[in-house]
């Protein structure tokens, strides 16, 4: 029970992004880790049972929490006393041992300590034992609890995309592109608050044909909801309307409605292929839809089997004390019975841009392919060139924040001028692209020169969108975004070139859709993160034109 109360109470302090099957791999590895203590000390507990489970209580505590970051710590050390120890699965069995010889040093001394003061070992194993079932039994049933009521969430379908004609299949099929730049602002931000024109890389979008809405803006506020529209061509009022008033919300709706993605979905009926081109994020780590995906974090596999982990179950592993064990992917003659694959941020970049660039130069026709690239998102590993900073932080540390953000705008979009004119070659000129971001940057991070962490993490959770100023509001919701769409009539369709209508334009100009835009609607949260289905409009607020009278005032369309 004790070795479960760390991930329990890190389970709760990140409830609204941790899905009930997020747990099923923590709660097996702190059962193992607990069970190796218990094995270890079982014969010292029935000499000397006060002595054995302090010993055995404190060595489970520091194991299960965040073992392997004490483990990194330290590691210099082994390596000046012991430079011939060379594998990371050794110093964690020598660290271990050390550790366990410690706290079996402390329960012996606790031990003597009593037995001189006359005090009752038996008693004070019993207390400890009810102290620590009751504040298991607390911590479960708050658990239960927050399932109880969050539950239809962790299983929420997405409606399958709905069209007023019958779309058939375009001849022939062009790539279909949907790159995400996350946290790329729009260029009219780009230029207000952060003195950068971004003119060259427009130009070069515009000279390659890409209809380019300098002034856009996401229709909800992060990642996760603002992807999801775009990948079901709708507003998230299916969402809003089934749990807004739920007193426990989650992402998790958002995270499924990307994962099945209806767009995919619907491609796939009009003979496309899904490629995913994902990073660690919930939003793009996995997707059971796709037919081919491309991510080399949190992979984990076992006895042949593999996995995607989420970021919970990930960090949980990572910090074990298995994690060096499976780095070292231990075999059984030729079959790999562990292996775990979680690329580093800058890595992690550096292949979903590789990725790119060999899908461009495949055969094109018939794929649609959508890619999450976290830049420029922080940290900010990234100059203008290319080359790796080494103050990554969202920090004045270094260099201004703002010039940090800047070094990976400009990298990034190096990276993109060559992968699109690679994709624009290929298919020579035919293939659709989406080039768009999910939302802009925190403006408490790059506006606020008194920046501090823990009050971004207030504002987060429980702040209100709405108090925010102008400035703020418009970094936040400015966004990038270019398409090109060779069957577009740009003339005519530019109500369409928004996050939320941007595969309704492709559905109707490939493939017969007959789809009605929607209008433009923007939402906030009036309650910060700690009600994620819960939104209010800003519309006016963002655009300075009146509201269009179908959008809802709780971040869905009327019915």
């Amino acid at each position: 029970m004790l070795s479960l109360l760390p991930t329990l109470a890190s389970f709760l302090g990140n409830r609204y992004q941790v899905s009930v099957q997020d747990l099923f791999l923590p709660v097996i590895v702190d059962l193992l880790t607990a069970a190796l203590v218990v094995a270890v000390f079982y014969r010292s507990w029935r000499k000397d049972a006060l002595a054995a489970g302090l010993a055995a209580g404190l060595l489970v505590l520091v194991l299960v929490s965040n073992y392997d970051g004490r483990l990194s710590t330290i590691s210099p050390i082994f390596d000046a006393v012991s430079p011939f120890v060379g594998v990371g699965w050794v110093y964690s069995l020598v660290f271990m041992v050390l550790l366990g010889a410690l706290a079996a040093a402390i329960g012996r001394l606790a031990s003597r300590l009593v037995r001189l003061r006359g005090w009752s070992s038996r008693e004070i194993v019993r207390a400890a034992t009810i102290a620590v079932s009751v504040t298991f039994a607390i911590q479960v049933a708050t658990v239960v609890q927050e399932f109880a009521v969050e539950w239809p969430q962790f299983f929420y379908k997405a409606p399958a995309l709905t069209t007023t004609a019958a779309a058939t299949p375009a001849s022939p099929k062009p790539d279909i592109y949907y790159i995400v730049l996350d946290r790329y602002a729009s260029q009219d931000v780009l230029a207000s608050q952060f003195g950068f024109n971004n003119d060259e890389f427009i130009q070069f979008l515009k000279d390659n044909h890409y209809y380019v809405n300098p002034s856009a803006h996401n229709n909800y506020p992060y990642t996760t909801m603002s992807i999801a529209s775009t990948m079901s061509a709708d507003y998230n009022t299916s969402i809003v309307q089934q749990f807004e008033n739920s007193t426990k919300q989650t992402v998790i709706p958002f995270n499924e409605t990307i994962r099945q993605a209806p767009v995919a979905q619907t491609l796939q009926k009009l003979g496309y292929s899904y490629n995913l081109v994902g990073n660690w994020y919930e939003t793009s780590n996995e997707s059971p839809v796709a037919d081919h995906t491309y991510q080399q974090t949190g992979i984990f596999t076992l006895l042949g089997h593999t996995f995607t982990l989420d970021n919970f179950p990930k960090i949980i592993l990572s910090q074990s004390i298995f994690s060096r064990f499976i780095q070292a992917s231990p075999s059984i003659g030729q079959f790999q019975a562990l292996r775990y694959t979680n690329l580093g941020d800058v890595d992690m970049a550096h292949y979903q841009l590789q990725t790119l660039k060999d899908l461009a130069a495949a055969p094109p026709g018939g794929r649609f392919i959508f890619a999450h690239i976290l830049v420029p998102h922080d940290p900010y590993n990234f100059n203008a060139d290319g080359s790796i900073s080494t103050t990554t932080n969202s920090d004045n540390i270094g260099a201004p924040v703002k010039q940090k953000y800047l070094g990976q705008v400009q990298y990034i979009n190096g990276q993109m001028k060559t992968i699109l004119s690679n994709i624009q070659s290929a298919s020579r000129g035919q293939a659709v692209v989406v080039l768009q971001s999910d939302e802009g940057p925190y403006p408490a991070q790059l506006n606020d020169e008194d920046f501090d962490a823990n009050d971004l993490d207030g504002l987060l959770q429980a702040g209100d969108m709405r108090q925010w100023s102008d400035a703020n509001l418009q970094m936040k919701f400015g966004n990038l975004a270019a398409y090109h769409i060779p069957a577009a009539d740009w003339t005519r369709d530019t109500d369409a070139a928004d996050s939320v209508n941007i595969f309704r334009l492709i559905l109707n100009s490939y493939f017969g859709a007959g789809m009605s835009y929607l209008p433009d609607c923007y939402y906030a949260y009036p309650n910060g993160r700690d009600k994620p289905l819960s939104f209010t409009s800003i519309t006016t607020r963002l655009t300075g034109a009146a509201e269009d009278s179908r959008c809802g005032a709780n971040g869905g369309l009327k019915p």
